[in-house]
């Protein structure tokens, strides 16, 4: 019976983390006019549940984001870096 119930316990736990994906999502960055707005867009993408990293670029006018596919889409990032002020597209290269 112990036996039966670790497995069970095991497989649940498998089948959670098979759901969640990690990815990388590339995004353009509108309105980006000093070296300190980056800053403010990271902040906003990072505040995002399930972000897990979050590099602006004020050169490239891009943010490349690490998320949990499970807690967070490309639409919630960008819309929380539209919110800050700073319109955010996903790119397309």
């Amino acid at each position: 019976m112990k036996k039966l119930i670790v497995l069970a316990a095991i497989t649940a736990l498998g089948t959670g983390a098979a759901q969640a994906a990690e990815r990388t999502a590339k995004f353009n960055v509108d309105k980006m006019y000093c070296e300190a707005c980056p800053l403010t867009v990271t902040k906003a993408m990072r505040g995002v549940q399930g972000v897990k990293s979050a590099k602006v670029d004020y050169e490239t006018k891009t943010a490349v984001v690490v998320f949990d596919d499970s807690a967070a889409t490309i639409d919630s990032i960008a819309a929380a870096s539209t919110n800050a002020g700073y319109p955010a597209r996903p790119a397309t290269n």
